[in-house]
């Protein structure tokens, strides 16, 4: 199939849909019509209810409230006959009721035909920014292919000013090659690496392990389909291509014949690896994100799209696991502020017994090693060829996987700093914090600096060679046209591409490893080249220093704009200096979050957010359709906003949550006060009425219900998400004051330092021959000394740190039998809207609480909780329509 034939096929599809709906639509209009006309030329009430029910079978029309209730009637209708006990209310309470489930019919079929109006908008109406990126992939492939057209040369040049401003920068980096002293690397991990002695047992040293695993990797790489379809996913979810491309791509997944074909010549080029090289100038289109920032993606050819990330992910599970297993080799250490000594653990052995040492479940200390183990050391490695690419963006998306999701990762280093704030500040009087990251990192890191690290860490000559081609890629801008010359690159690593990802994690791993051994067993908090570190002050001043040598010898820069440091001091040690002069200035932030140290939390940054409402007005007056506006205000509002204003978690307290949700009010008074409308539905409510007036749905009289809004478009709704309900669940469980469960866990930890004490008076400790012998004449410990190892020692305060780790709870609303059985009569099968089912037990607490708040709604227009019925739907269509990201006007 041709770019854009799945589309196609579907628009065929829903073309004889939606023609078959109409056909159906006016077939039970006229029943209807005729069912009533002949009712209302009758006189007998109770005849009146038999020519009812005799239409409604006659015509197959299922009643709203199931056939018991119709047989039912039946019988009373008998009984009518000869008992005039039946009342003439009761005759018009049936023949209501029996009109009513006609009215609902007429509703379902005319909210079908409203919904098939809105996705024929959708398909006829694409985004300029989708407009003009599949020109330009178009364009691409043909553009050093013919000689320039005017047709070429259409294409809109005029960008916005931060565009040009942003792909000035780009060009600067990518196309000059930086001067890097790398025998000033060797050596700086010469001393980084070589100093680390072998663990006991082990014949080799850390980095002789590490050099062996990398240098003894066989390489071979084992294509079949499986294989294929696996890297057409990885592709996929790297959003390389947009458009009719990547409409290729989801076409050939269900292509078996094409993919065998496939697997024999990707064999082949995997063969003759060593005379790979790109077959051309590989074209490069902008793409505006939510943050503002343009990212430059490569249109390369699909074929050699799969192969660079076959070898792509087979390289990067290879360096992962050799990397992990650097971790485990004892290289690394970790140690909490103030450690235990060997003094200290006899002393608690003699007061306290054996078995109280250390704790006895996880301690503080423990669970961080294992944190950062599990969620942050190569994080953005896959663990397995078929995973590919870790996303990296600032929307969100459904997935599968084990591994956590990039967002889930962002929000838990919020809550990480945040209960780490707490912890430090209530143990230690201090906490210290420092953030920064890599000016321009991707396009920025020098090729020399990747080729000298893998090199130091014996890669083989053959991916060496295969890494240098594929950073060399001839590159030409679409936006240029056809008579651009393309220019080879020679600096930085591409967007999208896992092999990429795996250079750029293969130099970053050097810089965790310097900061851990620099500050003797901390750790630097890691995302792509997002860097977070927190402790001390005098810990905090040993990493930054090392940030600023490794970035100085890797040839890499330090982004001014967003390195800054805080210090933070608990309200009894306002003595202490401010700020240490070694370490940067600014404010701390976490997307739309700021630090304030002097109140211990995190603020919204309303400035920011009044930017954002500016540009998110822009971006939804640009849409096209109403599909194309739900999904920019899900993808904008929904997600973005929600995103960045932090996850709610007892950590961050209900301060903040109420915090979010002044804020949300405050967006939707911006974006609709001036239209005059109330709220989102309300707006959308007048946009739909305005432009599709002629739609039975609009002229009947009634105004379209909220529930058409906020329901899954597998019940006819348009899944318009309500940032609110999150927010209104979470605030239940929310803590007021986040600091309580610590005070509760040391209060906790002095009274069983009381019972200790006294066991030990009463001469309870139990005594064996490891019991330390010089410690008789001593009086037991005090306090303090008790105290002063909690994260190693104390199992309240692991409590009270997990939980403050932890999001809120949300809410489970009630719901009613009569909700119970409007869901079981829903379509089985599956539901594409995320969270979304048929079953009560089985729907996430967002779709619970939308459920719940509009059943009453559509039960009283719909006869249930299904606006329209699932078989009506272009729900395909749909599917495809909303699994390209939204691209935003550039």
């Amino acid at each position: 199939m041709s770019g854009g034939a799945v589309t196609s096929t579907l628009r065929h599809v829903t073309d004889r849909k939606l023609a078959k709906l109409a056909e159906h639509q006016k077939s039970f209009e006229a029943q209807k019509a005729e069912l009533l006309h002949a009712c209302a030329t009758e006189s007998d009430a109770a005849e009146k209810v038999r020519i009812l029910m005799a239409g409604f079978k006659r015509n197959g029309i299922p009643y709203s409230q199931g056939e018991a209730s119709a047989k039912n009637i039946e019988r009373f209708l008998e009984q009518a006959r000869h008992d005039p006990s039946v009342s003439a209310t009761l005759l018009q309470d049936w023949r209501a009721w029996l009109e009513q489930s006609l009215d609902m019919h007429t509703d379902k079929y005319n909210y079908a035909d409203l919904f098939g109006r809105l996705v024929t908008e959708w398909i006829e109406n694409p985004s300029d920014a989708m407009d003009e990126l599949n020109a330009h992939s178009a364009a691409a492939a043909t553009t050093h292919s013919r000689p320039p057209s005017d047709e070429a040369e259409s294409f809109d040049m005029i960008g916005r000013e931060e565009m040009h401003e942003q792909r000035k920068m780009l060009e600067k980096f990518i196309f000059n090659e930086p001067t890097i002293d790398t025998a000033a690397i060797k050596k700086y991990l010469d001393d980084l690496f070589i100093p680390v002695p072998k663990a006991r047992g082990a014949q080799k040293t850390s980095l002789e392990q590490l050099r062996y695993n990398i240098s003894h990797w066989d390489g071979i790489i084992h294509v079949d389909e499986d294989t294929i379809r696996s890297a057409i996913q990885g592709v996929l979810k790297a959003d390389l291509f947009t458009g009719p491309k990547r409409e290729v791509l989801v076409d050939l997944k269900s292509r078996p014949e094409v993919i065998k074909e496939m697997v024999d010549v990707l064999r082949m080029d995997l063969d003759s690896l060593k005379s790979w090289n790109w077959p051309g100038p590989v074209p490069v289109l902008l793409r505006r994100q939510l943050n503002g920032k343009y990212r430059a993606y490569m249109d390369e050819e699909v074929h050699t799209a799969i192969l660079v990330h076959v070898v792509g992910a087979h390289l990067a599970v290879m360096l992962r696991n050799a990397f992990m297993a650097h971790f485990n080799s004892g290289a690394w250490v970790q140690a909490p502020y103030r450690a235990m000594t060997r003094v200290d653990r006899q002393r608690r052995h003699y007061f306290l017994g054996k078995k109280n040492v250390q704790a006895d479940r996880f301690s503080v200390r423990e669970m961080r090693r294992s944190t950062f183990r599990d969620d942050w050391f190569m994080t953005q490695m896959p663990t397995t060829v078929a995973e590919g690419n870790r996303d990296y963006g600032d929307e969100a998306s459904d997935s599968d996987e084990n591994a956590k999701s990039p967002l889930e990762i962002k929000q838990s280093l919020l809550r990480l700093a945040t209960t780490e704030m707490l912890v430090n500040k209530k143990l230690y009087g201090e906490f210290t914090v420092f953030t920064s990251d890599f000016k321009w990192f991707g396009p920025s890191i020098p090729h020399a600096t990747m080729y000298t690290v893998l090199e130091y860490f014996n890669l083989g000559q053959r991916w060496l060679d295969f890494i240098k081609k594929f950073l060399a890629a001839p590159l030409a801008f679409t936006q240029d046209g056809s008579a651009a010359e393309p220019k080879v690159r020679k600096n930085g690593i591409p967007m999208g591409h896992v092999l990429a990802d795996a250079l750029g994690e293969s130099v970053l791993f050097c810089l965790d490893f310097a900061v851990h051994r620099k500050t003797s067993g901390a750790v630097l908090y890691r995302f792509h080249d997002d860097l977070w570190f927190w402790g001390q002050e005098s810990t905090c001043v040993q990493a930054w220093q090392t940030l600023q040598e490794f970035s100085a010898i890797m040839g890499l820069q330090l982004n001014e704009d967003k390195t800054a440091a805080a210090k933070v001091v608990s309200s009894d040690n306002h003595s202490l200096a401010p700020l240490h002069k070694k370490l940067p200035r600014g404010v701390i932030r976490w997307g739309f979050l700021k630090l304030n140290p002097e109140e211990s939390r995190w603020v919204i940054d309303q400035v920011q957010v009044d930017d954002h409402i500016k540009e998110l007005k822009r971006q939804l007056e640009a849409c096209r359709s109403v599909f194309a506006w739900v999904q920019a205000w899900n993808s904008y509002v929904a997600r973005f906003f929600t995103t960045n204003f932090g996850q709610p978690a007892f950590c961050l307290g209900r301060e903040h949550l109420d915090m979010c949700i002044e804020t949300f009010e405050r967006i939707q008074r911006s974006l609709f006060t001036e239209s005059g409308a109330g709220n989102v539905a309300d707006h959308l409510r007048g946009v739909i009425t305005e432009r599709f007036s002629g739609a039975t749905a609009i002229n009947c009289g009634r105004p379209i219900p909220d529930a058409f809004f906020y329901f899954p478009v597998e019940l006819g709704g348009l899944g318009l998400l309500n940032p609110f309900v999150q927010l209104y669940a979470m605030r239940e469980s929310s803590r007021k004051d986040p600091a309580e469960d610590l005070e509760q866990a040391l209060l906790r930890e002095k009274e069983a330092y009381e019972e200790f004490k006294e066991r030990f008076e009463a001469g309870e400790v139990p005594f064996d021959e490891t019991t330390p012998k010089n410690l008789e004449s001593e009086p037991f410990m005090s306090l303090e000394e008790y105290m002063r190892f909690s994260e190693q020692t104390s199992e309240q305060l692991s409590d009270a740190y997990s939980t403050l780790l932890s999001p809120t709870d949300e809410a489970m609303v009630d719901h009613s039998p009569t909700v119970d059985t409007a869901m079981n009569k829903l379509p089985s099968g599956k539901y594409n809207t995320s969270g979304f089912s048929n079953s009560w037990l089985e729907l996430k607490p967002y779709w619970k609480w939308i459920v719940a708040l509009y059943f009453g709604e559509t039960e009283k227009r719909f006869g249930g909780l299904a606006i329209c019925e699932k078989g009506l739907l272009p729900l395909g269509l749909v599917s495809i329509l909303r699994s390209e990201r939204v691209r935003w006007q550039g």
